[in-house]
């Protein structure tokens, strides 16, 4: 019914001569929602929701009634009040609040994000080619189990739905050795949770929860910071002043995934599992059964969950599994993996076969050997070279990244780089390895590249940016001016650049150290809008307001400084000394409104992306980059035209003259005042004060300068994912799994 639905709606909108967007702003329903019902993506239209675009349409009574039976509302008159869907009780339909309403359409928004996100993710980890694996699972017993909870739950892959509606609390703890497709497993039950044709209830978000620290976040600040993080647009404030993130998890419409318990920070499991107890929200966690286990017994089992565990496969497994993803020889019947599976079905307690029980080692031997053509899965047979099962594993992981950058003939047909080489590919994915296994994490936020130095050099290599930014901009207008013949202040303009760099540089310093401290800046989730963010000054506006106007004053104060310290260092004098405190109280006292006029501009046209935008790490990224540089255009020439209007007026009123002084402030030092000023201030706080700076310092210049990364590092890491090597969760890169970060961290070290 619901693709008739669409099509219905989609012959009525064309009827009434409207677009997508004009029927969205008439029925006041987002226009993504309209593409949803018309393409068939959209399950359950609500009476009140099909209603209104009957009414934004001018629908006669015949064809609203026509719509509404399309929609599957048999029986609704088409003037009955917008409601909820009946429920099944038979009690009459509720009217939709505006709040509800809001939050409907952003669940709405979010299903379908999440959906075409993890299918992209299966299709890149080629879960379905040829088929998925054979994952199965038993209950976990009854120590891990809540007394509340089912303790018979077996089943497999397709089962994992069904398996997780038997459980009353919604609370599922899915265990699992490292590999044995304990995430494969809950980006399934994501998906199938989120069929069109099922999908019920809260929308399943899968987080990495390893980043949870309980004793310092609660877990609900927490869930609603990453769903932030993971997407973007829910950080737009909802219709009751908190953020949509938050007012999901109140309404109980988000379903949290928590992936990785035993990737916790050591100490925090126990906490970790105290605190999740506290709360009733119904969540899915996995985790390695010892973490897990060991939590338990120093507290108690999660409250109302039910534990399942993975089962290893077997021989009959691979047996299955394998000859499908490998061609077969002359005879049409045999393939290479077959002399393997004999040697495994004659000695299923080889290394090799302990080996072969896991999704992971599985996956990589397939593409080792079976998507390669000169490569015998009969080597893994060699006991002598192969004695253990970490040598096996060893192995193939080492193999799996040579293959994976191995050059194929139709490697550019299917869109992989062909710039690196393995030695390289492996060189800068080691050291990657080793930054995330250092930071403990899986997650590589390009936002922190930075953090691969220490606190110290990190500062020291941002100053160095900032003064040599300075400097050539100086040195430019400085120039520009003497080539008319038009000179600028009383220092050479060689030491004056110089001067003013330094002071750029000791600025940063202090500045970097003050207003950005151990940390490092976080992502912005926000785009540039002529509504903006709305012109209520808020607790971010008023922070900015105070930081432009420390930067300005101090940015000032160090301009004016370096206007007349020559002459106070060739000249040394009461009265050299007077004037050269006198304009530097001055300029900072003209640059600390500049600031703030720049700062709060900012803070006004800055809005929450929309749901669907800067989902992957380079949309964030080149996000962040439009969000610098478009302002920046303005903003610049605004900040020097300011600087240059109050200087002319202070010079109009004479403000020296309570100071028996005479300000020497000629119209060429104002104006290339205001442009070094304007330029050089915005360069050094986009280098030193925002993610992308530090990603353009760090990630594009200083890592790959030093040969720790490559130059082209985006088109690297996207490269590394269509590869299998990492993907992607959200704004993160990741290794293919723990054990391939850990395994390429040991190789680096």
């Amino acid at each position: 019914m619901t693709e008739q639905f669409g099509a219905l709606l989609l012959e009525f909108r064309r009827q009434a001569g409207l677009t997508q967007d004009e029927l969205a702003a008439r029925s006041e329903i987002a226009v993504r929602t309209i593409r949803r019902f018309e393409t068939g993506a959209h399950t359950n239209p609500q009476v009140g929701t099909v209603r209104r675009l009957a009414a934004a349409l001018d629908l006669s009574t015949s064809d609203q009634a026509r719509l509404l039976a399309t929609a599957g509302k048999f029986g609704q008159r088409a003037d009955d009040p917008a409601t909820v869907d009946s429920p099944q009780d038979g009690r009459p339909a509720r009217q939709l609040t505006a709040n509800e309403h809001e939050l409907l359409e952003a669940a709405n928004e979010l299903a379908d994000v999440v959906r075409a996100r993890w299918q992209q993710e299966e299709v890149r980890r080629r879960i379905h080619d040829p088929g998925p694996l054979p994952v199965r699972w038993r209950s976990a017993g009854a120590e891990l189990t809540d007394g509340d909870a089912p303790t018979d739950l077996g089943g497999a892959l397709d089962q994992i739905v069904s398996c997780y509606r038997r459980v009353p609390s919604g609370r599922l703890v899915v265990l699992g050795q490292a590999g044995a497709g304990k995430s494969m497993l809950a980006v399934r039950l994501v998906l199938d949770l989120l069929d069109p044709s099922t999908a019920a209830g809260a929308v399943p978000v899968v987080i990495g929860i390893s980043s949870w620290h309980p004793a310092k976040t609660s877990f609900h600040e927490w869930l609603a910071t990453q769903l932030i993080r993971h997407y973007p647009g829910l950080a737009k404030p909802s219709r009751s002043g908190s953020t949509l993130a938050a007012r999901l998890i109140e309404s109980g419409r988000i379903l949290p995934v928590l992936d990785g318990f035993d990737e916790i920070a050591d100490g925090l499991h126990q906490p970790a599992l105290a605190a999740l107890n506290q709360i009733t929200l119904p969540l899915v966690l996995t985790s390695r059964p010892d973490e897990y286990r060991d939590a338990v017994d120093a507290t108690r089992v999660l409250r109302g969950a039910a534990a399942i565990e993975l089962a290893d496969l077997t021989v009959a497994d691979l047996a299955d599994y394998l000859p499908r993803t490998a061609r077969k020889a002359a005879s049409d019947v045999v393939t290479k993996w077959d002399p393997v599976l004999r040697g495994l079905a004659d000695q299923p307690d080889s290394p090799l076969a302990a080996a072969l029980t896991t999704p992971l080692m599985v996956g990589l031997a397939r593409v080792i050997y079976s998507d390669t053509a000169d490569r015998d899965p009969a080597e893994l047979l060699a006991t002598e070279r192969f004695p253990t099962v970490e040598s096996i594993s060893d192995h193939l992981l080492t193999s799996f990244v040579h293959t994976a950058y191995r050059r194929q003939p139709l490697d550019r047909t299917v869109g992989l780089d062909e710039r690196w080489s393995v030695e390289q590919a492996t060189r800068w994915l080691r050291f990657l390895a080793t930054h995330l296994t250092r930071r403990r994490t899986t997650d590589f936020a390009w936002w922190e590249s930075g953090t691969a130095l220490g606190r110290g050099p990190r500062t020291l290599v941002i100053a160095l940016f900032t003064g040599v930014t300075a400097t050539l901009v100086d040195w430019l207008v400085e120039g520009a001016a003497s080539a008319f013949g038009v000179r600028v202040g009383t220092s050479p303009w060689f030491v004056s650049g110089l001067l003013i760099g330094f002071l750029a540089a000791v600025l940063m310093v202090v500045s970097y150290r003050l207003m950005v401290g151990r940390g490092v800046p976080p992502p912005l989730y926000l785009r540039i809008s002529v509504r903006g963010g709305g012109w209520r000054p808020s607790a971010t506006t008023r922070t900015r307001l105070r930081h432009g106007v420390l930067c300005g004053l101090v940015f000032g104060v160090c301009l004016g400084t370096a206007h007349n310290l020559l002459a106070l260092v060739t000249s040394p004098s009461a009265a050299a000394l007077v004037v050269w405190t006198v304009d530097a109280i001055m300029f900072g006292l003209v640059y600390a409104p500049a600031g703030a006029l720049v700062f709060w501009i900012i803070s006004m046209i800055e809005a929450p992306v929309d749901l669907a935008s800067a989902g992957r790490p380079a949309d964030l990224i080149r996000a962040n980059r439009r969000v610098l540089v478009g302002p920046a255009l303005v903003l610049v020439p605004l900040f020097a035209g300011f600087i240059v209007a109050t200087a002319e007026v202070l010079a109009a009123l004479d403000a020296g003259r309570p100071f028996g002084l005479e300000l020497d402030w000629t119209p060429p030092l104002v104006i290339a005042a205001g442009l070094v000023s304007a330029i050089s201030g915005g360069a050094g706080y986009v280098l030193g004060m925002t993610p992308w700076g530090q990603w353009l310092v760090f990630a594009r210049i200083w890592l790959p300068l030093t040969g720790r990364l490559p130059w082209a590092v985006v088109a690297f890491l996207e490269d590394a994912c269509l590869r299998g090597v990492l993907r992607q969760s959200g704004p993160y890169y990741q290794f293919r799994h723990a054990r391939l970060q850990a395994h390429l961290a040991a190789g680096h070290a």
